[in-house]
């Protein structure tokens, strides 16, 4: 089925809609505090979050998070398989190790590779809210946020209330979703079960995928708040062309626990809060599927702790914190020897792990917050202590000034750093060589921003410039007929960009509408004779027009239409191809009322051939529909 029919009914109203009323929405932009009491009110003043809430998210053609993220300003999903099989994060024209991921405010960002960071146990059902900071701001969320960080929130609404959902598609796509929350008392209980599956929309595509999580809020005036966690996935999918553009019959397994707990507490003018957290990733990846070639198993466990304090005063806010967090492979190819080899788990092979490595983390921070009228500064130094790097430092000074209600313009500068993941030090394949001898990466980053609201309207502008240092990638020599990439600190790379967007919401019949732009330059010193990967395959332009609307008594519809040019070039028949921009459009109508929603929506309706990385196709136009259940 290729949904000609629903196709040509979604072209038709959107036709309809645009010529009814040209206007356009919004993604709300607000200031959030992804770690709570560490940095609220500096997050209110000197920072701008983008912000997309679970009403507008409910209301997008999206059936998971990667594709909602692809939405957004200055972020580049780069997808390799489709419905969140697996993506590359990047923001402002970072890499995906340099993006930190949370799940309400812990840090899950994968330690062996970025392209397993999005492993999330967790389905759009249950998100209430997404954050995104787009810059550099070690000196507020630690290692990692290199070039960005994003923030998934769920179950923090007190309401009784409850959901099941089933999808199906093109190319044999089946999901099937429930969700449920309970109030007693000062308690607050989520949970939500998953499935998806598709039998892939071109060869080795195939994927099925399995979520469970559940959470707990308790919230007392005397003791705290309290916030507990805990998810697991598993996820089977055919990896065409993944990691080398000259095979496509990879296959990929992962399975992903995760869980936390969280307190806080104020004490009059001070506040305390403390978390303890744990993750562990296990894959399987198959150079030929089915087959033991080139077969290579890893296991990562990520644990630890920290705790954070704030005074508030007269002037601002004194905060202060510590984070000790360990980090541990098994492996079949990263790492050091073992003494002693080591029986892989949840696997039936006769195979052990022969190689592992540990590296302890100690990240502590000190920061002053100063607020006098109008005006908001803020200055911090934060260091970081690993076993591999020895000791590193970041700072970071922030001003503001608010010129009108809700509105500001600021200037941050901040310095970050970002170690290398295991797979960068240690792996090795058919096309692959690691470097043991990487150096951590480091930047400086100025900002100066805009924004303004009012009535429904808001405006935001940004720009700013990335003096990069030890930039890690990896690089293929030119010429040679070889393809063997090898990972390499870049001397410097220097990124200079900006973002606008201009967005207006309301409750007639423009829901939200937003039109953005965002650009990227990177000046690298490269040696030509070899081609980048990942450091300077960005995103140079991209535009997007969000727009949704009502339609009559319970109908409504969402349009979203993403335009794109990439910087760098492949290899095409040996000889070297610049990336094509292309323009994508999606669109879902709906109809709900408080108990029941239908909908029926479409990805790529205008059918148009795209890569978003190398050799890696992906979907024709694809037509989904469902029915969602509310109680």
């Amino acid at each position: 089925m290729k949904g000609n029919f629903f196709t040509f009914i979604l072209l038709t109203f959107s036709i309809l809609s645009i010529s009814a009323q040209d206007t356009l929405k919004n993604v709300e932009l607000q200031q959030i505090d992804v770690y709570g009491t560490r940095n609220s009110l500096v997050s209110e003043q000197l920072r701008v979050v983008y912000s997309i809430s679970k009403e507008e998210i409910a209301a997008l053609p999206v059936q998971d998070i990667n594709e909602l993220l692809d939405y957004l300003p200055s972020i580049d999903v780069r997808q390799r398989g489709a419905n969140g099989t697996q993506a590359d994060l990047s923001i402002r024209g970072g890499t995906f190790d340099q993006v930190l991921i949370l799940l309400n405010g812990v840090n899950i960002t994968d330690v062996q590779t970025g392209h397993y960071s999005l492993d999330l146990p967790i389905t759009l059902g249950s998100v209430e809210k997404i954050e995104i900071l787009q810059g550099t701001s070690m000196n507020i969320f630690g290692l990692s946020a290199f070039s960005g960080a994003v923030n998934i929130i769920t179950g923090q609404t007190a309401e009784t209330k409850g959901a099941a959902e089933i999808v199906a598609g093109d190319f044999g796509l089946f999901s099937a979703m429930a969700n449920l929350k309970v109030v007693h008392k000062k308690w607050v209980f989520s949970g939500a079960v998953s499935h998806s599956s598709a039998n892939g929309y071109t060869e080795n595509t195939d994927y099925k995928m399995n979520n469970v999580f559940l959470q707990a809020n308790f919230k007392n005036k005397k003791i705290g708040n309290f916030n507990f966690q805990i998810g697991a996935q598993t996820k089977d999918y055919g990896a065409n062309a993944f990691y080398s553009a000259t095979n496509t019959n990879q296959f990929d397994a992962t399975k992903t626990l995760l869980g936390s707990a969280q307190w806080e507490k104020h004490f009059g003018n001070f506040a305390i809060e403390a978390s303890a957290f744990y993750r562990r990733h296990h894959d399987r990846y198959e150079w030929i599927r089915n087959t033991p070639t080139g077969r290579n198993f890893h296991l990562t466990d990520i644990v630890g702790g920290n705790v954070k304090g704030a005074y508030f005063s007269k002037i601002g806010k004194t905060s202060l914190g510590v984070e000790v967090r360990n980090e541990h492979i098994f492996s079949t190819n990263l790492g050091d020897s073992l003494a002693k080899p080591v029986k892989i788990p949840l696997e039936k092979t006769d195979t052990m792990f022969q190689v592992g490595k540990n590296r302890l983390n100690i990240n502590y921070f000190v920061e002053q917050a100063f607020f006098v009228k109008i005006f908001s500064a803020s200055i911090g130094v934060s260091g970081n202590y690993n076993a591999m790097f020895g000791h590193n430092f970041a700072f970071g000074a922030n001003v503001g000034y608010e010129f009108y209600k809700n509105s500001r313009i600021y200037l941050n500068v901040n310095r970050a750093l970002r170690l290398p993941a295991f797979t960068d030090l240690y792996y090795k394949s058919r096309v692959q060589t690691s470097n043991p001898n990487l150096k951590p990466e480091e930047n400086i980053t100025a900002e100066l921003g805009v924004k303004f609201y009012h009535k429904g309207f808001y405006t935001n502008f940004s720009a700013f410039y990335r003096a990069g240092k030890n930039i890690i990638d990896w690089l293929d020599r030119k010429g040679d007929g070889v393809e063997m990439w090898e990972a390499k600190n870049h001397t410097q790379i220097n990124t200079f960009g900006g973002e606008i967007a201009v967005g207006y919401r309301s409750d007639k019949f423009v829901r939200n509408a937003e039109i953005s732009y965002s650009y990227l330059n990177s000046v690298s010193k490269f040696d030509e004779n070899y081609q980048s990967k990942y450091a300077l395959d960005y995103l140079k332009h991209k535009l997007s027009v969000r727009f949704e609307h009502k339609i009559y008594k319970g109908f409504g519809a969402s349009w979203q239409y993403i335009l794109q040019e990439r910087n760098g070039s492949y290899k095409k028949n040996e000889q070297d191809t610049d990336y094509q921009a292309f323009g994508l459009l999606d669109g879902r109508i709906f109809w709900q009322n408080p108990r029941l929603k239908f909908f029926i929506e479409a990805t790529n309706i205008l059918d148009i051939k795209y890569f978003d990385i190398v050799g890696i196709q992906q979907p024709s136009r694809w037509v989904k529909a469902g029915v969602e259940v509310r109680f």
